[in-house]
């Protein structure tokens, strides 16, 4: 497989990303709705940090390029941008 078949193979993952990470903000905001109705903050640190911990075991047991740091770093940054839809 030539360089560009391998770019189109990644063209066509970066769209299911993007729409799973859409759906996973649908959820996000459903859950900023709840929050407001309870009088909670959209912030939870603790659930924050068992996502985290949890996407890093899955992590190391799956193996790959990417280390659990690695996802949890994207991780981190995947709550901090749906939060926003929380608001």
């Amino acid at each position: 497989m030539d360089i560009n078949e391998w770019r189109i193979r990644i063209d066509e993952l970066n769209d299911e990303l993007m729409s799973l990470l859409n759906k996973r903000a649908t959820y996000a905001a459903e859950i900023g709705k709840i929050k407001k109705q309870k009088g909670l903050p959209v912030f939870d640190e603790g659930r924050e940090q068992s996502v985290l911990n949890l996407v890093a075991e899955k992590a190391a047991k799956a193996g790959g390029p990417l280390s659990p740091e690695s996802f949890q770093n994207i991780f981190r940054v995947i709550m901090e941008e749906t939060r926003k839809v929380e608001e």
